[in-house]
């Protein structure tokens, strides 16, 4: 299974099979917008950090500063431990494994030209072949491997240090963070505008001071995107 240019980079490979997040099922409430759907029960607490937030209101920081963030202060808690990350399956910048990610369905190239001017069909292919090579280099190549089904959703899983969460940031973050020894839990659903956390109470204290948190229940329900 060949791995993305991106994890390598980041120090971090794609899983071989779901395995390692097959306990996460049974500790997630039902599907819906609330915190247990996206973090698992069993925390000693668990917070929310929303997304877009910065010091400056005139700054806006992307969610992948924002998951920074919130990863800096779980270092502590986490050590050199490896770091299990989820992908959802369904982002359009993936590709099916041995595809050609210049034609591969879910994301298209298109060219256009300032003026009045129509260029000739030699030029325009010729534009068109840069841009498909440039989409490319940024699309990820699926693992050959089995996913983790979740209630309603399924993951590409990878793993690798704390920071490799980030891998991928200049196309998405992930929607599950976790480390091997599953002290704490990053739930990220594509809907929401926010974080999840479940973690040990100093460790929320902590995302509360240096991350901008809220203290959250699991019934709580995320602020998604409509």
């Amino acid at each position: 299974m060949s791995d993305s240019p991106y994890l390598v980079a980041a120090g971090a490979a794609w899983d071989d099979g779901p395995d390692a997040g097959a306990w996460i099922a049974a500790g997630l409430g039902p599907f819906g917008a609330s915190i247990g759907h996206a973090v698992p029960h069993g925390y000693a607490a668990y917070a929310v950090v929303t997304f877009r937030q910065a010091d400056d209101p005139g700054e806006t920081l992307d969610d992948a500063d924002v998951l920074a963030l919130v990863l800096d202060v779980l270092a502590d808690a986490t050590g050199d431990q490896p770091v299990h990350c989820g992908l959802w399956e369904g982002w359009g910048f993936l590709y099916d494994h041995g595809a050609d990610p210049r034609g591969a369905p879910g994301m298209g190239a298109f060219v256009a030209w300032d003026g009045d001017g129509v260029p000739d069909p030699a030029e325009r292919e010729r534009a068109l072949a840069e841009a498909r090579e440039a989409l490319a280099l940024r699309r990820v190549e699926r693992p050959a491997a089995g996913r983790l089904h979740l209630p309603h959703r399924a993951y590409h899983l990878w793993t690798g240090p704390l920071r490799a969460a980030l891998a991928l940031r200049h196309e998405a973050v992930p929607s599950l963070v976790w480390p091997d020894d599953r002290s704490w839990f990053v739930g990220v659903p594509i809907y929401t505008r926010e974080i999840a956390v479940g973690a040990a109470a100093d460790v929320v204290d902590a995302l509360v001071v240096r991350a901008s948190a809220r203290r959250a229940t699991l019934d709580e329900l995320l602020d998604s995107d409509d």
